[in-house]
């Protein structure tokens, strides 16, 4: 056996198509710049010749064009995403059929539904689609962690739940159950990819472009992982070759007490923004706000310093600019509760530091702390004796 690079021994395999690719290359660059080239002339020669007439760009043609082009998303070996996405062309909108019903119901301030175990949900699937694009699509629904650093990890049922599901083999493994008289399940166990995981697909009727899907949901959030307890379900529109065309994405909270859980979480928010919007409103004002004393305040004693000596330390501490000396802290503590307790501290102690500054610069960095600080207790998931599943604004 030889090659024009001379004899090839047979356990040399990969010497072998490496030399071929690197003499292909060079070959196929020689010949495509040689017909780039007579190309070239020969359109230059064409558009100068007033005999010659170039065939004229219609409407059908450039809208063939258009859609010829790869728009579309092809999820093929990629892991699901939870960003909602919507062609230029379609409009799609995924809205629950009501806000609440037996066993569930719909926050209008989080967009988010909340329901138990077993109970059962529609949701409005309405989209326009132009007559020139395929004729046949279907809506996938998909289970997915709102966790972005784990969204390439499957949701899975959990074994107390699955060993009591009589149900056919083929649907055990689904949290997510479909109603609706025409469905399909897809997917298969711990599929990582987009078109591997466990979901449920129903035609779309393009005569009525609208479709009703019942869901129902056999596991609740405490079933799953501490990082994948925060989950969406996602509708997505795609074609017959299973491009993606546009895709929705609505929280859902699987638990016990819904309707609890629900008025927790709001209640959280609330005060969530109530205290950004006051820290904002302390950064940006000159007036300092003194903090209302309660009881006989504790005396301060300096030694050797006189009075009027106080009176200066304590305007050239709040005047001056504070010297700051970043630093990372990085230790384990014996529970996610003593954790979250020891950043509510952290925030304290700084935002104390905001009141006493007048230095707007010294202000501004001191908020930066404490957003990141505020950011890395957001992630904690700490047991909440009133709420049925661990909540993400707790």
């Amino acid at each position: 056996m030889s090659s024009p690079l001379g004899p090839v021994h047979e356990d040399d395999d990969i010497t072998i198509a490496d030399e071929d690719m690197f003499v292909n290359a060079s070959q196929l660059s020689l010949i495509n710049s040689e017909v780039l080239a007579n190309n070239l002339l020969t359109l230059v020669d064409q558009v100068n010749d007033d005999t010659v007439i170039l065939p004229a760009l219609t409407q059908d043609s450039l809208t063939e064009i258009k859609f010829s082009l790869p728009s579309s998303l092809n999820p093929s070996g990629k892991y699901p995403s939870v960003e909602e996405f919507c062609h230029e062309e379609i409009a799609c909108t995924v809205v629950p059929s009501s806000n609440q019903g037996a066993g569930f119901v719909y926050s209008e301030k989080l967009q988010k539904l909340f329901l138990k175990t077993e109970s059962i949900c529609s949701f409005d699937v309405k989209c326009e689609i132009p007559n020139t694009l395929p004729t046949r699509w279907y809506v996938r629904v998909m289970l997915v962690s709102l966790a972005p650093e784990l969204q390439h990890e499957p949701i899975m049922r959990c074994y107390n739940h699955l060993a009591k599901d009589s149900g056919p083999e083929f649907m055990r493994n689904h949290v997510v159950r479909c109603k609706n008289e025409l469905h399909e399940y897809v997917g298969h166990e711990n599929g990582p990819f987009y078109e591997d995981r466990f979901a449920v697909r129903v035609p779309l009727d393009l005569d009525v472009p609208y479709v009703k899907l019942t869901l129902q949901f056999v596991c609740q959030n405490t079933c799953f992982s501490l990082g994948q307890r925060r989950t969406g379900l996602v509708f997505t529109l795609e074609s017959e070759e299973g491009h993606i065309w546009a895709r929705r994405t609505v929280p859902v909270k699987i638990c016990i007490n819904y309707r609890r859980d629900m008025l927790n979480e709001e209640t959280a928010l609330q005060k969530s923004s109530v205290n950004l919007s006051s820290l904002a409103s302390l950064s940006q004002g000159n007036n300092r706000i003194k903090p209302t004393k309660v009881g006989r305040p504790r005396k301060r004693t300096y030694a050797s310093v006189g009075k009027y000596d106080q009176k200066k330390i304590r305007s050239a501490s709040i005047k001056t600019p504070l010297s700051l000396e970043p630093c990372a802290v990085h230790f384990e503590m014996p529970s996610i509760r003593m954790a979250k307790r020891v950043l509510d501290n952290a925030i304290g102690m700084i935002s104390a530091q905001v009141l006493r500054f007048e230095d707007q610069d010294t202000k501004a960095k001191l908020m930066e702390f404490i957003n990141n600080i505020r950011l890395q207790r957001d992630t904690l998931m700490v047991n909440n004796s009133q709420c049925s599943v661990d909540s993400e604004l707790f």
